[in-house]
């Protein structure tokens, strides 16, 4: 009897071990999202371990032959496991991140700015994709919008630094839409499935059913093609974003930078030495209150000191004086 159980263990546990893999995967697969149960062909691995099992139950020797490499499927048409497993390993490992970047420069020219900013876009594959000039005062001054693909992403912004004569104002940040993306996908394609599903049920009812089923059926098929559609266009807008950045450029010509002078007269040296004299005198006053405190005050405690000392004790004898008049007086009047 031991024998037996022996032989069994030793044939039938590789094919329950291939079993139970496949049988997790299914399990897998249908969690992450699949509405319809996903049927998974029982591999060829499987099948030459239970027949294995079989002929060691009979006595009979197994075929000491390599087994074949699986080949399951795990959406029951055309797509190996071995490729699904690899295509979910890549989806994990791809992410959709979203760049955008605001920079402010000091250029000479403004206008020369911008021609060089859009020869730049297009050097590196991207594309203007807004811009505006504006007068301030005499000087123009402009703001540019360009599109860059994300791999040429900080490049871009290292060959903007270059062209200014300063950078002003820089900012830079990313957004992570992956798990956005993916959850889009997953919904589409079962949003497909359902769809694939209503269609074969409509051409039925086209054949065999009343009216109103065919309308019921057209309508639930309407709703499920707007929300595909729907979700297409999210996943257009998002893959628009993620391979192409934005960088918005602020351009600031450098007169506006230059002090203002009419006929010799320099409005901001004036107000610069008013307000250094204000700070000069600002700084007088809190000196003297400095000395104020730490000096006089004390100074003055210490002097005092010996005056309200002689003021107490003359105090003192006075109404000492008084008293003893007081006293000498009620005498002379009991006599």
């Amino acid at each position: 009897m031991r024998r037996r159980f022996d032989q069994f263990k030793r044939s039938s546990f590789p094919g329950l071990i291939t079993l139970v893999t496949l049988v997790t995967l299914t399990a897998v697969n249908v969690a992450c999202g699949a509405e319809a149960p996903l049927p998974v062909a029982r591999s060829v691995a499987g099948d030459a371990a239970f027949e294995e099992a079989d002929l060691a139950a009979a006595g009979e020797p197994a075929d000491s032959a390599p087994l074949a490499p699986s080949s399951g499927f795990v959406d029951g048409a055309s797509v190996p496991l071995e490729a699904y497993l690899a295509g979910a390993v890549q989806a994990q490992e791809t992410r959709v991140i979203i760049y955008t970047g605001d920079i402010a420069l000091v250029v000479r020219d403004t206008e020369e700015a911008v021609k060089a900013i859009t020869a730049l876009a297009n050097e590196n594959g991207g594309f203007v994709a807004g811009s505006n000039l504006f007068q301030s005062g005499e000087a123009l001054r402009g703001s540019v919008t360009v599109r860059i693909p994300a791999e040429r992403y900080q490049d871009t912004l290292t060959q903007l630094r270059d062209l200014a004569l300063r950078v002003e104002r820089e900012s830079s940040s990313t957004q992570d839409v992956t798990e956005e993306f993916v959850d889009l996908q997953a919904r589409k394609t079962n949003l497909e499935f359902t769809e694939a599903a209503l269609q074969e049920l409509l051409e039925e009812r086209q054949r065999v059913g009343s009216t109103s089923d065919i309308l019921e059926v057209h309508r639930e098929l309407t709703n499920i093609r707007g929300q595909i559609e729907q979700i297409e266009g999210r996943l257009r807008y998002l893959a628009n974003q993620a391979a192409l950045s934005t960088i918005t450029v602020d351009l600031t010509p450098d007169i506006l930078y230059q002090p203002i002078t009419v006929a010799g007269w320099e409005p901001q040296g004036v107000a610069k030495q008013a307000l250094q004299a204000l700070v000069v005198a600002l700084q007088a006053l809190v000196n003297i209150l400095i000395w104020l405190i730490v000096f006089v005050l004390p100074l003055l405690i210490i002097l005092l000191i010996p005056v309200v000392i002689v003021a107490l004790f003359i105090r003192w004898l006075w109404k000492r004086r008084q008293l003893k008049r007081a006293a000498a007086g009620g005498k002379a009047t009991s006599r």
